[in-house]
C-alpha cells in the first residue's frame, strides 16, 4: 500500500494514529485484510468487524487498536479528498 508520492496510504497512517500495531509482525495481513473492507468499516457493528478480520491473528495490541485504525481509514481518505 502506497498513497501518491510515496506518502502512507490511509490505512497505514490509521494504524500508526489508532496504535493498531506494537510488534508488526501481523501488521502486513491485517493491512491487507483491512484493504477491501475499511471504506465500509465506520457502519460495521464490533462483531461484524471482528469477524471481517478473524483470519488474522495478533498477540500484541488487544484489537481495540486494530478496530479503531480500520475504522479511521475512510476518515482519512475522506479528509484528504476535495
Amino acid at each position: 500500500l502506497a498513497g501518491p508520492d510515496g506518502e502512507l496510504h490511509p490505512l497505514q497512517e490509521s494504524f500508526r494514529k489508532h496504535h493498531g500495531l506494537q510488534c508488526g509482525f501481523c501488521t502486513p495481513g491485517f493491512l491487507m485484510t483491512a484493504f477491501p473492507i475499511y471504506r465500509d468499516a465506520p457502519a460495521m457493528s464490533d462483531d461484524e468487524l471482528r469477524h471481517a478480520i478473524g483470519g488474522q491473528l495478533c498477540r500484541c495490541t488487544g484489537y481495540a487498536g486494530i478496530l479503531a485504525a480500520i475504522r479511521g481509514a475512510a476518515e482519512i481518505e475522506d479528509g484528504r479528498r476535495p
